[in-house]
């Protein structure tokens, strides 16, 4: 328990402190903004996150919502942390190896960034190294209660992103493969269903997304969800199966292009999350990882590999570095493994030794582990990451109040045409923050700004307003800059 608490602690005053204090944009402004509306996110929903949101800007009201939709991503991060503590010495029984792993992890570059505000790496994360921990203990000792909590977890990994379908399978045949007397009574069976039932609840949420329509414009919103529109939102889409006509081959050779250009990006990525010291720590202790818990080294190995796949090859290429993100965790875990082992092979090294020699060797390993810990966590507090989540918290600043600026200038009922990214400044500020005055905020190409339906909106006698002019609107309309950041399109004279 005090390791825990005291994990909790540590990892709650770093995250915490780094959490955003203002709306983001991107995936994180649509889960701030939906998670206090209480809509439905983009494929495939993420209920838990946005659940979870909800039900707290409902109870924390003193503060900003979206900085409150942070702190839930942070805590959803500190659980990570904790969580991979415990499954790292559940797998060595090493506090050390635990802690260094936990430490390595949780001051990463992308990790720490992506935590300050609320998304789907922590909660990811988190479900990942609760059902290594899971997995570990049945294979220690196969029975019922772990049985259960495999399978609840196994549910509730279904309610935050597509990749956690891949460790479906991978699941499936390690519970098959270590059986125990009774495992496939009927009894046992129905019970392990209903916990996996227990696991999806948070899906409920979309139940209110059917009852209460959210106004926000679509696509950014599905208001009405179908149970095709379900299957289309976990399935096809959480595993990019965009309908493919005859073009099929084209787009996959594109695919395939794009995923090489993006390679050294990746790779770039990942070395600045651990460098090649970390990786090849972990590749080792994956290695001993296979000779102590072959079968659990197996469902490591198929999540990395289809996760690789799913990020890297599947069209249409996606951010690698949310996705990779459970890449970390896999190597983050085996990082745990060979420190583990390295501890325990001093012992048998000084085997000969007196059995205070033997205290005294593995206290100075420990401690040259735990200084190396403290190297990379001062590392990463001075150097790029820490200067990356400061970036981030000055860009919500600054993007947040241009926000509010737009929507306060442009006139009732008018008509603002932006990027999916950059919307949820705009659309937060309207409907959370309640600047509402019967606008009209629309998501359309970046490239075009829309221009192919500016004649239409003018038409209709509303104002429109651009997030930035391009060579088409110059060219045939005029434009006239508005508080410095975004401009109205008038017909020209």
């Amino acid at each position: 328990m005090f390791p825990g608490a005291f994990l909790t602690l540590i990892l709650g005053t770093f995250y915490w402190l780094s959490a955003v204090t203002r709306v983001g944009g991107g995936d994180w402004g649509q889960f701030q903004t939906f998670g206090y509306m209480g809509g439905i996110a983009h494929p495939p929903g993420y209920p838990l996150i946005i659940g979870t949101t909800y039900v707290a800007t409902r109870v924390v009201r003193f503060a900003e919502p979206a900085h409150v939709a942070n702190i839930v991503g942070a805590t959803f991060a500190v659980a990570a942390g904790v969580a991979l503590f415990y499954a790292g010495w559940l797998l060595t029984r090493s506090r050390v190896a635990a802690l260094v792993a936990t430490t390595v992890f949780a001051t990463g570059y992308s990790i720490w960034s992506e935590e300050s505000q609320v998304g789907l790496v922590s909660v990811q994360t988190l479900l990942v190294f609760l059902l290594i921990a899971a997995l570990a203990a049945y294979g220690d000792r196969p029975a019922g209660p772990r049985l259960l909590a495999i399978a609840f977890l196994t549910g509730l990994s279904l309610t935050n992103h597509g990749l956690s379908m891949f460790m479906l399978p991978a699941t499936a045949i390690y519970v098959a493969s270590r059986r125990f007397p009774g495992i496939a009574r009927p009894g046992t069976l129905l019970r392990a269903v209903t916990a996996v039932a227990l696991g999806l609840t948070p899906w409920l949420h979309v139940v209110r997304g059917l009852v209460v329509p959210v106004p926000i414009d679509r696509p950014e919103n599905l208001t009405r969800l179908g149970i095709l529109d379900l299957r289309h939102q976990v399935f096809d889409r959480s595993l990019a199966k965009e309908s493919q006509d005859s073009h099929s081959d084209q787009l996959l050779e594109a695919s395939r292009q794009k995923a090489l250009a993006e390679w050294p990006s990746f790779a770039h990525d990942l070395l600045r999350e651990y460098g090649w010291v970390w990786i090849a720590l972990s590749l080792v202790g994956w290695l001993v990882l296979a000779r102590q818990r072959p079968r659990l080294a197996a469902w490591i190995a198929w999540i990395g590999l289809a996760t690789l796949w799913f990020s890297l090859i599947t069209p249409p290429l996606l951010d690698s570095d949310r996705y990779s993100s459970v890449i970390y965790a896999l190597l983050v875990l085996c990082l745990a493994v060979v420190i583990g082992w390295a501890i325990g092979a001093v012992g048998q090294l000084v085997g000969t030794f007196t059995p205070d020699r033997l205290r005294i060797a593995t206290l100075a390993v420990s401690l040259i582990l735990l200084a190396s810990a403290g190297l990379r966590i001062h590392q990463q507090l001075t150097g790029p990451a820490r200067f990356n989540v400061v970036r981030l918290r000055e860009n919500a600043e600054e993007q947040a109040e241009i926000g509010l600026g737009i929507v306060r200038h442009m006139e009732p009922g008018g008509v603002y045409f932006t990027n999916w990214t950059s919307s949820w400044y705009t659309r937060y500020a309207r409907h959370v923050l309640g600047v509402d005055r019967g606008l009209s905020i629309e998501t359309v190409d970046y490239g075009s700004m829309g221009f192919e339906r500016v004649s239409e909106v003018l038409a209709s006698g509303r104002r429109l307003y651009l997030q930035r002019s391009t060579p088409q609107y110059e060219e045939s309309f005029n434009l006239v800059k508005r508080a410095g950041v975004f401009y109205e399109v008038l017909p020209k004279t």
